[in-house]
Parts: structure tokens; C-alpha cells; sequence
């Protein structure tokens, strides 16, 4: 199957838009990704013709609603390839799915003196939570370094490793250095000393094929928002055998069996124990559309055309006076860099005036930012719908800056 990018920008309304009297250059798609009109009109149509709560009730539009969520975590496993639907929890996001897991699991299974291996290169979302179930558990949170060139320092994982290591929690993809991590040879190592662990996709859900069990992760995590789908709505794939010996995180409606205010309350099986309080619906259906267009369109189709844009952004950035790039040559489809001496939020506020959309910060990525000696980043990211043409905006945009703020440049 060819890539016709005509045909995959027109999809997405939104990139028709103008600002600051600019056509957009939307460069910011891993933070949240725009959304195909397949995608608007799949959960636009379910609001007007056939919104009802879903396994609340034995009325039509109730029946309906409930077999649409169902068969969206039917979906949802067949696209990780996952063993059964049984394994896949509806989430608000990775953020919640990691927080279920370090509260449920993590709350279930440490104890004081067990650790948990993360990554220097981690967001904030696959830090914290670990952080806050450590302190809770008398648990110890370990990482493992970056190297110079920004990709993890494994030879150094077996030092970090012992008999009271618990979990490794690790990012498929940075979020900053778009590093892609070995997860299926990290998976191997921890597996095989009995190490539990958890995958961080939301940054490679939408770039490549993700088989769970060829990873044989016990935890796989993503975003709906990443992928082209709505906001608030995300994937926690847990291996059954663990999602079973889990107990609820959250408490409420939906994920009891039976509740009595004198024998106390028993609860659903898994996935649905995970599931308190009436569910985000139309954002599952419009996940369910996301998911199936990425897949009609193919995954490797995809990646192979990413792949072209990325090495053409990294050669026309190569020509940038004074512009630092962090992380390695190759990489998943972000670049993060610095103009100069000069403040990512000055660089990304001279690039907005001329229509381009750029990330800028910390991007919940504080330890990195500590790693490189730098208080901020700017990031630019590509996916399906970017063009040359825009990386060539953005180059052209940084020279003009680089000139403006009289960086030492003779063109």
C-alpha cells in the first residue's frame, strides 16, 4: 500500500486551519495528536443516536452502547495482540493506567526493602506513581542512567538488579530523545530473574506494531489521544494471571459483584474491578475509529513514511546555525533542541508567529532536563500527517530567529 499524504491531511480538519495568519504547521502531535474526521464523526454519531449508560440497563439504546464499548476492548486486544479482551482495561490514559498499577499491584505486591527499576529518560507519569507506592511500602526506587549519546546505559541494569527487585518500568519510547528502547530484550532480562514488568507506550502506539505477547510484558500502557483518538481515554493491557491477583484501586459502581452494608462487598472480575463509575464512552467509540483507521492505513506503511520524514527533518536541521539536538541519530519521530543560549519558550514563541506549533519545557521529563544541564527543550515531533514542506517552515523559521536574535550567523 502506497501513502498518499494528500489524502491523510484532508482527513484531519483541523490542519486546514490558519494562525497568526500562517497555514498551521502543527509540529506538536506527541503531546496530543490531531484528530481524522472518522474519528469526530464516530463519537459525534454515538452522542446524537445512541448515547445511553452502558451495562446499567436491559433497554435498547443501553444494550447498544454496552456491545459498541465491548467490541472497542475486543479491538483493542486484537491490535496489541493480546490473549483475550479479558486483559484490556479502559483507563483515562497511561498516566491512570500507571498509577492503577503502581497503587494496585505495586500497593499489593512491596514490601519495605523490595525495589523498582525505572529510567532516567522517564515522563513524570512512569516516575511518580512509583515514587509515591515506594514511600507508601518502604520500597526503593532505582534507575537506570543514560549514556552520552541518550540511550539507556543497560550493562548497567544487572548492578541495579537483585533478589528484591519487584518491577522494571520502562518507556518504549522517549517522549523527549525520541530513543526507541530494546523492551523485548529488557522484558527477557527481567523475566528471567521473576522481575515484573510494565511497558510505557504512549509514544510508540502510534509509530510501529505492538505485539504484548511477543514482548511478553506484564503491563502495557497507552494514550487514546496519541493515536488520533479522544482525550480521556487510554489502555492498560495486564497479563490475565496478574489482573486477577489485583485488588481494586477504585471504588464505586460497576466494578462490585455484590455490595451489603452488613457482610461487606465483593467485586467484578477483571478487567471490569478496574472500571468504577459509568466509563468515557464516546471516547471508547472514538478510540475503537482511531484504532481501526491507524490500521487500515498500516503500521508499516506508517513508520516507513515517518521514517523518510524524520532522516529529511534531521538533515535540514543539520543546517541550523548554533542549534543543539538531544539524543541519537536514530530516533522515533521527535526531535528536542536548543537555539544558542536562548530560552526554548523565546524560540517557541517566535515559531508560533509564523504559524508553527512546537512543544516547549520540561516535557514532564524534569530528571532529563537535569541530565543535559538545560531548565528547558524545544521539541518538535512528526507523524503521519507532517510534510517537508513544514520541516523546511520550521527550518526556515529558526534561521530567521537565529538572525532576529543575533546569534552568530553571516548568511
Amino acid at each position: 500500500m502506497s501513502f498518499d499524504l494528500a489524502r491523510v491531511r484532508a482527513s484531519f480538519p483541523l490542519l486546514t486551519r490558519e494562525v497568526n495568519g500562517q497555514p498551521l504547521a502543527y509540529l506538536d502531535s506527541a503531546a496530543s495528536a490531531q484528530k481524522p474526521q472518522v474519528v469526530i464523526d464516530a463519537e459525534s454519531r454515538f452522542y446524537e443516536h445512541g448515547y445511553a449508560a452502558v451495562h446499567r440497563g436491559i433497554h435498547t439504546l443501553s444494550a447498544e452502547a454496552t456491545t459498541k464499548m465491548e467490541n472497542v476492548r475486543i479491538q483493542a486486544a486484537q491490535f496489541l495482540n493480546a490473549a483475550s479482551a479479558e486483559e484490556i482495561v479502559f483507563v483515562k490514559g497511561t498516566t491512570e493506567a500507571i498509577n492503577l498499577v503502581a497503587s494496585s499491584w505495586g500497593g499489593n505486591q512491596l514490601q519495605p526493602g523490595d525495589n523498582i527499576i525505572i529510567t532516567e529518560m522517564e515522563h513524570h507519569a512512569n516516575i511518580v506513581p512509583w515514587q509515591i507506592v515506594a514511600e507508601r511500602t518502604g520500597a526503593e526506587v532505582r534507575f537506570i542512567p543514560l549514556t552520552a549519546n541518550g540511550k539507556l546505559d543497560i550493562p548497567k541494569l544487572p548492578a541495579l538488579m537483585d533478589s528484591r527487585t519487584r518491577m522494571l518500568a520502562v518507556t518504549h519510547v522517549s517522549n523527549v530523545l525520541g530513543t526507541e528502547n530494546p523492551v523485548k530484550a529488557l522484558v527477557a532480562q527481567a523475566r528471567a530473574a521473576g522481575v515484573a514488568t510494565l511497558i510505557d507506550g504512549a509514544q510508540a502506539i502510534m509509530h510501529q506494531q505492538v505485539d504484548v505477547q511477543d514482548l511478553d510484558c506484564d503491563f502495557y500502557v497507552f494514550s487514546g489521544h496519541k493515536i488520533y483518538g479522544p482525550t480521556g481515554i487510554g489502555i492498560l493491557y495486564g497479563r490475565k494471571a496478574l489482573l486477577d491477583q489485583m485488588p481494586p484501586w477504585e471504588a464505586g459502581g460497576s466494578m462490585i459483584a455484590t455490595v451489603s452494608l452488613t457482610k461487606g462487598t465483593t467485586y467484578a472480575t477483571a478487567p471490569w474491578r478496574f472500571e468504577a463509575g459509568s466509563p468515557n464512552t464516546g471516547a471508547i467509540i472514538g478510540l475503537g475509529a482511531a484504532l481501526k483507521w491507524v490500521s487500515e492505513l498500516g503500521l508499516e506503511v506508517i513508520a516507513e513514511r515517518e521514517q523518510q520524514l524524520m532522516n529529511y527533518a534531521l538533515e535540514k536541521l543539520a543546517t541550523v546555525p548554533d542549534l543543539v539536538i538531544y539524543g541519537p541519530r536514530q530516533r522515533s519521530c521527535v526531535i528536542a533542541f536548543n537555539l544558542g543560549k536562548h530560552h526554548a519558550f523565546d524560540v517557541g514563541s517566535f515559531l508560533d508567529q509564523y504559524g508553527i506549533a512546537i512543544r516547549t519545557g520540561h516535557h514532564c521529563a524534569m530528571p532529563l532536563m537535569y541530565h543535559y544541564q538545560v531548565p528547558a527543550m524545544c521539541r518538535a515531533s512528526f507523524v503521519l500527517y507532517n510534510s517537508e514542506e513544514e520541516v523546511d517552515r520550521l527550518v526556515a523559521g529558526l534561521i530567521r530567529i537565529h538572525r532576529l536574535l543575533g546569534l552568530s550567523f553571516n548568511p
